[in-house]
């Protein structure tokens, strides 16, 4: 039976660390998923910048669950030897500066018509990149994400298959956005599972909606690793029910379209925790004081 506990990427609900610190709190949330701080990217920070972070977090009770980096999101063809020097490197001091062991990245962009091509080269950085990741601590969780080599199951479980020490992160939303089925994700993902992102999301009109409400099947998917599963299991928000301020960096393609309409990212932030705070109770699930549910 799993422990499942919420966390979040809190630049959804506000741009600064301390807007970000407050939305969490208030919503009885103390992990976060850095991924945006006053609109700049994790990794644009500097290490000065990024030890102010962690300083504010910890005064404010608030733990890195896992650093919510951009890394993988980098085309197949390019200088990846200079890429692991450089924004690799940084990744992995900034999870250790703000002080997580675990780390989101992604493999690769790779058009869906040349999967086969680039497989073996997906897989070779794949493993290169644990391999330096596990000597600094740090365990990389790959999330299926559009227009990689990862974006339908069948790719999730084969890297999962050839790249040990390598955990998966379920996303359903970007399942259901790309026309897979979710159960064929998570069965694909707990192989070796990291934890969850939870946002919903209905394929045919590309819209993402709260916890529940989409085709993503998030309650039977707790229902599942709960069954499969002993620990501890991260569930982080991320809402996109809003078009938050950093939206644009990570998506320029995509516009957002929801079924509700809220004020300001803080209320979309919370709608999305309540809508999964109901969803858990509606599933026998219960909180305790620690901030963990479990049947």
């Amino acid at each position: 039976m799993a422990e499942f506990i919420f966390s979040a990427f809190a630049d959804e609900a506000g741009d600064s660390v301390e807007e970000q610190i407050v939305a969490l709190r208030e919503n009885g949330i103390h992990l976060i998923e850095p991924r945006f701080f006053d609109k700049r990217g994790v990794l644009d920070l500097t290490e000065e910048e990024l030890t102010e972070v962690r300083h504010k977090l910890d005064a404010g009770g608030i733990t890195v669950g896992s650093l919510g980096s951009p890394i993988g999101k980098f085309p197949i063809d390019g200088d990846f030897d200079e890429y692991m020097n450089t924004t690799f490197r940084k990744a992995l001091r900034a999870a250790e500066i703000l002080g997580t062991k675990k780390m989101r990245i992604f493999s690769f962009f790779v058009t869906q018509d040349t999967l086969a091509a680039h497989r073996d080269e997906v897989m070779r950085r794949m493993k290169k990149m644990v391999k330096v990741a596990a000597e600094c601590g740090i365990t990389l969780c790959h999330e299926n994400e559009s227009a990689i080599y990862g974006q339908m199951p069948g790719e999730v479980r084969e890297i999962l298959t050839e790249v040990p020490g390598l955990y998966g992160i379920f996303d359903p939303a970007n399942y259901i956005m790309n026309g897979a089925n979710p159960y064929e994700g998570i069965g694909a993902t707990l192989i070796r599972l990291g934890y969850l992102h939870i946002k919903d999301a209905i394929y045919g009109t590309q819209t993402i909606v709260p916890s529940g409400e989409g085709e993503g099947a998030i309650g039977d998917i707790i229902d599942t690793v709960n069954g499969h599963t002993d620990g501890r299991v991260m569930l982080t928000l991320e809402p996109h029910l809003t078009l938050f301020a950093a939206f644009k960096s990570i998506d320029a393609h995509t516009e957002l379209r929801g079924n509700h309409v809220f004020h300001n990212n803080r209320e979309a932030f919370d709608c999305a925790v309540r809508s999964l705070e109901a969803l858990m109770t509606s599933r026998g699930y219960k909180k305790d004081g620690n901030g963990i549910w479990k049947k």
